[in-house]
């Protein structure tokens, strides 16, 4: 009992608190001062005015900070007692408990806000300023939405939690509590870029140095010229910041609570997950701990590309593999593959899925290499390219007697496939095609390259390196290759030998999609296509209720038309229009979500989607003209031929985006015939992300050398 006391006072208390921190801040945005703060001016000179007012604004400011901290204290405690209230009671108990402190909080936040509201109110009225109150769109939503009793224990439960138009993206499963302005930021979407504040002029010059050095030398000269003039007119201070004073605080202070806290992307649907240190690293050791991996005494990097370069030349001597794939094959200044992982909100547990980066490792360019002569091998049954592939194979299927649809998936595919049974069916398909080669590369040479590949795959987490026995990394191409082709070996067997195979099956990775006659049809199939392997096992998702399939991002409908489908962790969140990047970059997202309600949708589901996408692309804070302009050309260009681009033969630049002189940069590289690109590495995912570790710097001497052309003397 003396657990629920505490939690009614801590909840009242809470909400008084909230209302109090909204009402201060109400105050220090419309520049009023509340009676109980407001000083004397003895003197009343314009001198002494002015002090006065800037005295009462850090009062104000003063006053919110600690209201603010006072409440990120007593809602730690509230947690606290509500976990010990959950514990020490029955589950029916508490959540008669939890409903009545629901409707307590929502009796105190109406009569305080209206308490509040007028208070405010009057402060306008005192000084003269003509706005409207921020409480009355919140009192109004209060009062319209939901009716508002007095806390009573009696009668049956009701839901009072009040419905939100923008749901939050930030899944916290941390002990620290974030506040208001640091959600609104991690709510901007990871792709979000802030409006650089650095000077950028050693970006972009040592950029554009590196881009124009083939271009004829009185080129280089006038276009140094043109940027160096543009560079040292031009500061970032002339561009507003795309964040408010509180946003840009609470970015540095997330920055700063980075080095106790892991601010990942979810594994699906764009929302981002908070875990503390000790949590990310527990579940990544939990994962590496059960899986197929086991600890190495050393760093297998600094001997791995002579290895690799002794098997090279050996091959290049028996003139099994050209001078040119030697040459692609190999890396100079290799670093670890580095695991990382991205929390799977969706599951039970919210386990960690397991992704190796292999950004500049020993074997990134061998992996690609043989990735790229390994993707001919997995065209049978139809590899299917997105989901306008899918729809094509589908309308042009003849029509038949099964009109059952179902999907197939594999079950953790890249840690369950067997890379050795993949590997000898590359083999033997090369030997029986040896035309899918060039002449100077021979089969035993890509199988020598692959057994190599497998037999040194590693990775490092927190300074522990250690060695995959067991299937391939995630992140690898090779890796990717090599179970696609597994599966369409295994799939290809099921179709050619099954006394009863579907009428229509094409599969894209670890995903298949079959008609079948009925539902015992799809299920013997799916019984024989498991019996054919040991080390791939397959699951069937049969249609629902009322007949829909979801494939890809298409949702098959019983009548047969389609329509756009959205996973339920789909959050609708896409990159900020306030973002710092190109209009042309936004301008691609509207197209891009059009162009696929056009591919995707059947006319009866057209209007729909393209409403929705309106509605997210407003939600996102993209303004409703340029909305209708981008998606009404994009209409007109989809209805027209396309007609092939000639091939540029311009020198191309990328330099980081910086809103001040990103137009100028244009003109001057439109002007010199260079094609000029944007990019950011200031995103708030670079900015707050940490999933690797970061590399070691090397001292560079040829960065002032480089950009004196630019600059002048």
């Amino acid at each position: 009992m003396i657990y629920h006391n505490i939690v009614m006072y801590l909840c009242y208390v809470l909400c008084t608190m909230y209302v109090l921190c909204s009402f201060l801040k109400s105050c220090r945005d419309a520049c009023v001062t509340p009676k109980g703060l407001t000083l004397k001016d003895p003197i009343k000179s314009t001198r002494s005015q002015s002090i006065i007012c800037k005295s009462e604004a850090l009062l104000v400011t003063s006053q919110l900070t600690h209201h603010r901290k006072a409440f990120a204290l007593l809602n730690n405690e509230y947690q606290l007692f509500m976990k010990l209230l959950s514990d020490t009671i029955d589950p029916a108990h508490f959540e008669t408990i939890s409903h009545l402190h629901e409707t307590k909080a929502h009796y105190t936040m109406h009569t305080s806000l209206c308490k509040h509201s007028k208070k405010f109110q009057r402060l306008l009225d005192n000084n003269g300023i003509l706005s409207e109150s921020p409480y009355k769109a919140c009192f109004a939503h209060y009062t319209t939405t939901q009716k508002i009793l007095k806390p009573t224990i009696s009668g049956p439960l009701r839901s009072t939690r009040l419905a939100s138009n923008k749901s939050s993206t930030v899944v916290n499963l941390s002990e620290e509590i974030l506040t208001t302005a640091e959600e609104e930021v991690l709510n901007l979407g990871l792709k979000f870029t802030p409006t650089p504040r650095r000077d950028p002029t050693l970006d972009v010059a040592s950029r554009v140095q590196s881009s124009i050095k083939q271009l004829p030398e009185e080129v280089q000269a006038s276009m140094a010229y043109d940027v160096g003039n543009l560079l040292t007119t031009t500061t970032s201070e002339t561009t507003p910041d795309n964040l408010p004073a509180h946003q840009r605080r609470a970015l540095k202070n997330l920055q700063r609570r980075s080095e106790r806290l892991r601010i990942l992307p979810a594994d699906k649907g764009n929302s981002i997950v908070v875990l503390s240190n000790h949590q990310y690293d527990l579940k990544m050791q939990e994962h590496i701990g059960e899986g197929p991996y086991s600890l190495l005494k050393k760093d297998p990097t600094p001997t791995l590309p002579s290895k690799l370069d002794r098997v090279l030349k050996k091959l290049l001597n028996d003139k099994k593999i050209s001078k040119a794939f030697y040459d692609q094959a190999r890396n100079l200044h290799p670093r670890a593959p580095q695991m990382y992982g991205t929390p799977k909100i969706h599951k039970k547990g919210i386990p960690i899925r397991p992704i190796v980066s292999f950004y500049n490792t020993p074997l990134i360019a061998l992996h690609k290499v043989l990735a790229h002569y390994l993707k001919p091998l997995t065209c049978s049954p139809p590899r299917l390219r997105d989901s306008r592939h899918f729809l094509e194979c589908l309308r042009s299927a003849s029509p038949d007697t099964y009109t059952y649809p179902c999907s197939l998936d594999v079950k953790a595919l890249y840690t369950s496939c067997d890379m050795t049974l993949a590997r000898i069916s590359v083999r033997s398909k090369f030997l029986a095609q040896p035309d899918l080669l060039p002449a100077n590369i021979s089969p035993s040479a890509m199988d020598t390259l692959i057994e190599f590949c497998l037999s040194n795959s590693y990775f490092e987490y927190d300074n522990c390196f250690y060695a995959q026995n067991k299937g391939g990394p995630m992140g690898s191409p090779l890796t990717v290759e090599l179970a696609e082709i597994r599966v369409a070996e295994v799939e290809t067997l099921a179709l050619n030998t099954s006394p009863d195979p579907p009428s229509l099956y094409m599969h894209f990775v670890d995903d298949g999609f079959g008609k079948f006659r009925d539902r015992n049809h799809a299920e013997t199939y799916l019984e024989f296509v498991n019996s054919l392997s040991t080390d791939l096992t397959y699951t069937l998702e049969h249609p629902r209720a009322d007949g829909s399939l979801p494939f890809f991002d298409v949702l098959l409908h019983r009548d047969l038309s389609t329509s756009v489908y959205r996973k339920p962790t789909h959050t609708d969140k896409y990159t900020h229009y306030t973002t710092a990047a190109p209009q042309n970059t936004k301008d691609a997202l509207i197209r891009s979500l059009t162009r696929r309600a056009y591919c995707i949708c059947s006319s009866q589901h057209l209007p729909n989607e393209l409403s929705h996408i309106k509605q997210v692309l407003l939600d996102n804070g993209y303004p409703l003209p340029r909305i209708q302009l981008i998606m009404q050309r994009t209409k007109v260009s989809i209805n027209r031929k396309k007609s092939s681009k000639p091939a540029s033969n311009h020198a191309h630049a990328c330099v980081p985006f910086y809103p001040s002189i990103a137009k100028p940069l244009q003109t001057i590289a439109k002007r010199h015939q260079v094609e000029l690109t944007f990019n950011s590495n200031l995103t708030l995912r670079n900015l707050l992300t940490r999933t690797k570790t970061p590399p070691k710097k090397e001292k560079s001497t040829d960065c002032d050398s480089a950009l004196i052309p630019l600059l002048g003397d």
